[in-house]
């Protein structure tokens, strides 16, 4: 059940990772569609990043001989990282719910003094979440998994941010 948590936090963080990288790149008057299609693109990165994390779960685990054990171990380590994810998550969600409210002003705070901050946190608060996961791990292959999944997590603002300015070039191009 943790490690689906995990998994439903990785994808929440892949949509707004898909919502960031589009902000300020587009000069469309309505731009619901637009960023529908971005927060869509974060959501499948995040679901290829949780996917390849998966195929590497399945292969640690065939390949272990204490399969239930490691197991039990990455359930423990996942346990611990929900501690840092959820309240950050939580955080950030509620931010976001803010903006819901017809106040120009308030709508504005949110962007300066949340969501700003918590962009600028979040590879930290990521790094910190798996380290104190994986800390009293008793398997390597917790170790070494959680760490592959940072770097994957990690990679996945940089990947959308490359593909979405590649989209961008496109499409200034195609007007030029």
């Amino acid at each position: 059940m943790k490690l689906l948590a995990l998994y439903l936090l990785a994808l929440l963080d892949g949509l707004l990772c898909g919502g960031r990288v589009s902000m300020g790149r587009c000069a469309l008057i309505h731009k619901n569609a637009y960023y529908a299609r971005a927060l869509l693109r974060g959501l499948l990165g995040a679901q290829v990043m949780s996917t390849i994390a998966l195929a590497a779960l399945l292969v640690l685990s065939g390949f272990s001989t204490h399969r239930a054990e490691l197991l039990a171990d990455l359930e423990s380590a996942a346990g611990r990282m929900l501690w840092v994810f959820v309240p950050y998550a939580v955080a950030v969600v509620l931010s976001l719910a803010l903006r819901i409210l017809p106040s120009t002003d308030l709508r504005s705070a949110t962007s300066v003094f949340a969501l700003g901050p918590f962009t600028a946190i979040r590879p930290f608060v990521m790094v910190a979440g798996v380290v104190y996961g994986i800390w009293e791990s008793e398997w390597m292959g917790t170790r070494v998994l959680g760490l592959f999944i940072l770097g994957l997590m990690l990679s996945l603002e940089y990947f959308l941010n490359r593909m979405a300015a590649e989209r961008q070039r496109r499409e200034i191009g195609e007007v030029v």
